[in-house]
């Protein structure tokens, strides 16, 4: 039974419902790791137990789309720690949830039911790309004040600094004033905000939930499946979508050395409808509203206001299959010309590398830019492998050098432009939430590309000796061991 609470209200703590499931599934671990520390159970029970559980993890490791080489970093542990490793990954295991698919598809049947597909033509598209983030924090403030009816924004890190501040207070102004706001934020990469950072906006009428609490008594499937969308729509008829989370270390009035280089971008058109969708089912997910709360909402169909075309695409636990990774698949295959990836995080799967090294074997310009160093030193370690080998296939490899780069990007043919949340990695593309931007429209694609074109002047290129340490027998044992682990990150 859905909660109520007075005057629609939504706990910032986000906690969900103990399921009866997760309930009896941690009873029963605890109570048999209780009889097997006390001798209680006899050795062939235990026996059966044990075989039981290390089944149980290899099956579902199986079912993953990840590198077979993730059976090295959860068949041994199975092996050794049964019991706690099956308690282990049932926690933080899994790619998919079927109860999750089955209520986005209640979300898209209320969307859908006065028109049989959507409509991703008319839009306006525009880059929030400058070296500080400026551009994109004083959007976000234009958009904000502008709202006439309504504001929803999702991100991954709410930071407990200047920009987060004033975008809550920006929040809590509007919510005084009538309009209705939303405030999804993850509940792991927003932990331990303070609850007086959301309270003003909480008491002014706003809601504000977290995303899948990392207890299993909480959240609603694997702790380890996050909400990476970085999503804000204002009246359904304008969105921006990108990489930046809403910290000073993503975007600023004043320039800063430590933050991110990273970009957004501006949608204006029916797919701002399309954007508020994928935040509605991932409300509906956080808090148990029933969808049908905003059968309205979801039937309103913006008008055409530009000539790009801007299809949406998310991806994650509640989606059937992968679509960002099969929308990769689809025009890596296609590609006829060059293809260019902007990530901060290179550590692709077995299929998408392969087209990569195809592509680049077959003559196509293939062009990877990766930070010179990320804020995650494993993932550098594990991307050492697939950037040597894509550089041996005839890529070029760009090392950006000032900053931390932190923007995904993709370009094929200087045709297709895909934009949105998704770092090029495992985790993004098979665990996390994401949300992703397919846009066909010349003008936006050049754009972008000429974005690219000035970080290249401050980049460097993969030289033979920049990695020489990596081909080292200790080199290439932390780049086995770093690309097994990378999933988990």
């Amino acid at each position: 039974m859905r909660r109520d609470y007075a005057d629609g209200m939504v706990p910032f703590q986000g906690y969900g419902r103990l399921t009866r499931s997760t309930t009896l599934a941690l009873l029963t671990a605890a109570a048999i790791l209780l009889a097997e520390w006390a001798d209680l159970l006899p050795d062939k029970t235990m026996l059966a137990v044990h075989t039981g559980c290390q089944i149980y993890v290899l099956l579902r490791v199986m079912r993953a789309r990840v590198s077979p080489a993730y059976l090295l970093l959860w068949g041994p542990l199975a092996w050794f720690f049964p019991l706690s490793t099956a308690l282990l990954h049932f926690i933080f295991g899994g790619r998919k949830h079927s109860s999750l698919a089955d209520a986005k598809k209640e979300v898209n049947r209320v969307a859908w039911r006065l028109s049989d597909e959507p409509d991703f033509g008319g839009n306006r598209f525009r880059l929030l790309g400058d070296r500080d983030g400026r551009d994109t924090l004083e959007e976000l403030r234009r958009q904000i004040k502008g709202a006439k009816r309504r504001i929803s924004l999702s991100t991954y890190i709410l930071s407990d600094d200047a920009v987060g501040r004033e975008i809550v207070s920006l929040l809590t102004a509007r919510a005084k004033e009538g309009i209705a706001v939303r405030l999804l934020v993850d509940a792991i990469g927003s932990f331990g905000i303070p609850l007086r950072l959301c309270r003003p906006l909480q008491r002014a009428g706003g809601k504000v939930a977290r995303f899948n609490p990392a207890l299993p008594t909480q959240g609603k499937g694997s702790a380890n499946w996050r909400n990476h969308r970085k999503i804000a729509v204002f009246d359904g008829t304008s969105a921006v979508i990108g990489g930046q989370n809403l910290g000073l270390r993503y975007m600023g009035d004043k320039p800063s050395n430590r933050r991110f280089r990273d970009c957004s971008f501006l949608i204006e058109g029916p797919t701002a409808a399309a954007i508020e969708r994928v935040f509605i089912a991932d409300w509906c997910q956080a808090t148990d509203e029933p969808p049908m709360t905003f059968a309205t909402l979801l039937r309103e169909r913006p008008p055409h206001v530009g000539q790009a075309r801007v299809e949406v695409v998310s991806s994650g636990p509640d989606c059937e299959g992968d679509p960002l990774w099969e929308t990769y698949v689809k025009l890596f295959s296609n590609c006829k010309r060059s293809i260019t990836v902007v990530t901060p995080y290179f550590v692709p799967d077995r299929t998408l590398f392969t087209l990569l090294a195809t592509a680049a074997h077959a003559g196509r310009h293939v062009k990877i830019m990766v930070p010179r160093r990320s804020d995650h030193r494993l993932l550098d370690l594990a991307r050492r492998w697939y950037l040597r080998t894509l550089r041996e296939a005839g890529a070029e490899i760009l090392f950006f050098k000032p900053d931390v780069l932190h923007a995904k990007l993709v370009i094929v043919d200087d045709a297709q432009l895909v934009v949105g949340s998704a770092n090029l990695d495992m985790r993004s593309l098979f665990l996390n939430y994401e949300i992703g931007a397919v846009v066909r429209d010349p003008a936006a694609v050049a754009e972008v590309g000429a974005l690219i074109a000035g970080w290249e002047t401050e980049s460097t290129r993969y030289t033979e000796d920049l990695y020489r340490r990596s081909r080292t027998l200790t080199g290439r044992i932390i780049e086995a061991v770093s690309k097994v682990i990378s999933p988990l990150l």
